[in-house]
């Protein structure tokens, strides 16, 4: 996320952004602004880029809300990530982005071809193009996701246009009054059995101090938040990222309810309690992962765990009075434990395991995969072509808690 637009739109973007193209993005906000006028770039260049620089250098609060939120969203787009992304899902949709833009000197470098003039051209002239990337970038950097296992598998979705708007409607209702702005887009995108959903809506105006020369001021910031949503018809299991944990029980329902037309698809007592560490503490300290099925798999190093002492608590719950952590990043973090008081099976519990994938590759550097499980319901990783892989390592070493409802289905299929 771009935390400071100043950051974004600096002394050098100022100064070689193509006017023709600042002209029409201001232009949106025409009328919204204070002492500044878009015919002001109509001038001679050297005075319109002095006007660009007071609009842009000036006062955060004084730009339009619109213009904010535009510059965050392309701001976001516009590095050497977002512009491999904007690139790939221009193949994907078959649009030759910009043919015109070749320099006769291959030494002199087209300014036209910097990262923020291309977020900026996207933006304005291939919106859904931009709006795909985005939604791209939210769903490769969503790495900690909230799991519902829903009451059975295989129900799967009739996605319409109707069914998305409703849905946006209603996310748009809860975050408006929880994040105090109107702004909200639902993307969908069909993955193989998944259906994924990207949720773009702005956060809550937050403050934040800035230098200018030798004075500090604070200005406001208002960014656009990603929400991500993937569910499996498959295993019948809806993952969020990036959602309040108190909003994530309605967000669930509202997915149940107006995309599955299953309300309380993901209501069942169990819904949350998917993951287990019991075969690790059962086998101890010298518990290793069993990777030989998969031959793309070299070798799972265990490199944190943490342990937890129980004690009863109010009501008879039990509580953490104590936690020991073991980090050892050649793989041995577990077994550390063996010359401590933790024996698991009485009083300690084991509350989380992180664990480094690698993978065989050609390259320099060994594709690998860090992967924290925190039961009942967290596992959480970088996202990456290697995701399938991972889940099935968990599942194979009996870390996926068995759902009785799932395989009466099974079996009645």
């Amino acid at each position: 996320m771009a935390g400071n637009l100043k950051k974004f739109v600096n002394p050098r973007f100022i100064k070689t952004i193509d006017l023709a193209l600042m002209k029409p993005l201001l232009a949106r906000h025409e009328g919204k602004y204070k002492g500044f006028s878009v015919d002001l770039l109509d001038q001679e260049e050297d005075a319109a880029r002095e006007a660009l620089e007071k609009l842009l250098t000036g006062a955060e609060e004084s730009y339009p809300e619109g213009l904010r939120g535009d510059l965050h969203r392309i701001a976001e787009l516009g590095d050497a990530r977002g512009l491999e992304i904007i690139q790939a899902q221009a193949v994907r949709q078959g649009i030759d982005l910009f043919p015109d833009m070749k320099t006769g000197d291959e030494d002199t470098p087209n300014k036209a071809h910097d990262p923020k003039h291309i977020a900026v051209r996207v933006f304005l002239e291939h919106p859904d193009l931009f709006d795909a990337a985005a939604d791209h970038m939210a769903m490769l950097t969503a790495d900690r996701l909230h799991e519902y296992a829903g009451r059975e598998r295989g129900v799967a979705i009739d996605l319409t246009e109707e069914k998305v708007e409703a849905f946006r409607a209603a996310v748009a209702a809860l975050f408006r009054d929880a994040f105090l702005g109107d702004y909200c887009r639902v993307g969908d995108y069909d993955d193989d059995d998944e259906i994924n959903l990207v949720v773009s809506h702005g956060s809550l105006v937050s403050t934040m101090p800035v230098v200018e020369g030798q004075v500090e001021r604070v200005i406001s910031v208002r960014q656009i938040s990603h929400a991500v949503l993937r569910y499996s018809e498959n295993t019948g299991m809806l993952r969020l990222a990036r959602i309040r944990r108190a909003h994530q029980p309605e967000i669930a329902e509202l997915f149940a309810s107006i995309i599955l037309d299953r309300p309380g698809f993901f209501d069942g007592d169990d819904a949350q309690d998917l993951y287990t560490l019991r075969p690790v503490e059962l086998a101890g300290p010298g518990f290793v992962f069993d990777a030989a099925y998969d031959p793309l798999i070299d070798k799972v190093l265990i490199i944190e765990a943490a342990a937890d002492l129980m004690a009863p608590g109010k009501k008879g719950y039990p509580r953490v009075v104590r936690t020991l952590r073991s980090r050892d990043l050649g793989g041995d973090a577990l077994q550390h434990f063996g010359s401590t008081p933790v024996s698991f099976g009485g009083a300690w519990r084991l509350g989380e395991l992180v664990f480094r994938i690698l993978f065989k590759g050609d390259g320099k550097r060994q594709p690998q995969v860090t992967v924290k499980l925190r039961p009942p319901g967290v596992v959480q990783f970088r996202r990456t072509q290697h995701e399938a892989r991972v889940m099935k390592l968990i599942e194979r070493n009996g870390l996926m808690n068995d759902r009785d409802d799932f395989e009466l289905v099974d079996a009645a299929g």
